[in-house]
């Protein structure tokens, strides 16, 4: 594959979307490992760094995590906490003048000069590396300390299973990986690409072009050991004509609830892509006329999901809050969505707990340790 320049012109609202994502979950991130005693160090690995900026000053993935970290200075320092920042960069078609890189040593070196109390706390170390063999050389800083791994490709080579086995064996760490996913709807039949993911393209081609960052996730989850704790999310970003995406990994569920809390903050219809991916969004009022009758409203993603909780909740297989924050982050939804179901049926007298909430979240089942049973009121008609 071709490699492309993705600094020499201003950053696409696309690339910004994915910046803004990457950016947000360092932002959540980092508190959740300074904050813990067990860990000194926590490592952050950026293996596409760029230069730091676009060729307009708009900040790219070092500098927003150079900021991110600046962010949490008071904390770092009150609980003796290191940060060490991982930044390659390298252009292959390039063998004598590595020019980004310069500037990312450049940009990166005045950051630090700017803010000299973060030579106390942080890290930086920049590397000018083919990425696919540095990945391998810094596996053992991954093992080591809790970490978060940007996989900033312009491409697909880094889902290839020599890279997500790898990552699917490590404990406390968390990746995003950007895939530029319509490539597998043009080229995913190619013995190029079948290495990477072998995919059934014919099966692939019969569902809409729209989800393809989708099925390359699936097929990604598809290749995980039976016994792995590896949660994935897709999320979609689309740049017309074509499909990228993120693919964020965790075994943790505090940093599923961390991501899909972004992911539905950027968008609150679908909370899975930055465009409406399912066709949700009406754009003109729906015009009544005698078919309407035969022909009912397709529910949204968030009502089919409120609709399946409430059906489980009374047939008894959903019975307390840990079950149901479990099957919903599984779905790739918000505590909140199923929160407001149990409260509908509480209200409806369907369905009865102690106290006023149902203790859908996180803090709730794994915090506090709390498990709330639901009790169903005699026989319930769903």
């Amino acid at each position: 594959m071709p490699y492309k320049d993705l600094h020499s012109s201003p950053f696409a609202l696309s690339t910004i979307t994915k910046l803004e994502v990457f950016e947000d979950y360092a932002q959540a991130w980092l508190p959740t490992f300074i904050m813990q005693p067990a860990f000194k160090q926590m490592h952050i690995f950026d293996f596409f760094a760029g230069p730091g900026y676009d060729v307009d000053g708009v900040l790219g993935s070092p500098m927003r995590l150079l900021f991110r970290v600046k962010d949490y200075e008071k904390e770092i320092i009150n609980q003796n906490k290191k940060i060490v920042l991982h930044f390659n960069e390298y252009e292959p078609n390039k063998t004598k003048k590595q020019e980004k890189f310069s500037l990312l040593e450049k940009n990166c070196q005045e950051f630090i000069d700017q803010h000299s109390e973060l030579s106390k706390y942080i890290e930086v170390k920049l590397y000018n590396e083919d990425a696919s063999t540095l990945f391998f050389k810094l596996l053992s800083d991954m093992k080591a300390y809790p970490s978060l791994v940007y996989l900033d490709q312009n491409g697909v080579k880094f889902i290839s299973q020599q890279f997500f086995t790898e990552l699917e064996k490590l404990k406390t760490v968390d990746f995003l990986y950007f895939v530029s996913s319509s490539y597998f709807w043009r080229l995913g039949h190619t013995p190029e690409f079948q290495k990477v993911l072998p995919l059934d393209m014919s099966q692939v081609k019969r569902g809409r072009y729209t989800d393809v960052h989708r099925i390359v996730s699936g097929a990604l989850k598809a290749t995980l050991p039976n016994e792995s704790a590896l949660k994935l999310f897709p999320f979609s970003i689309r740049k017309d004509p074509n499909i990228y995406g993120i693919i964020f990994g965790a075994k943790h569920y505090r940093a599923v609830d961390k991501f899909l809390t972004i992911a539905w903050q950027r968008n609150e219809t679908n909370g899975e892509a930055d465009f409406d991916i399912d066709g949700e969004i009406i754009s003109e009022p729906i015009q009544l006329d005698i078919f309407a009758a035969s022909e009912p409203r397709k529910l949204t993603k968030v009502e089919a999901f409120k609709g399946d909780i409430r059906h489980q909740v009374l047939a008894g297989e959903l019975a307390d809050n840990g079950r149901v924050l479990l099957y919903t982050y599984e779905a790739g939804h918000l505590p909140r969505h199923a929160t407001d179901v149990l409260k509908e049926l509480k209200t409806q007298g369907k369905v009865q707990y102690e106290g006023g909430s149902p203790g859908i979240s996180y803090k709730t089942v794994y915090t506090d340790k709390e498990i709330i049973k639901y009790t169903l009121n005699g026989t319930v008609k769903h």
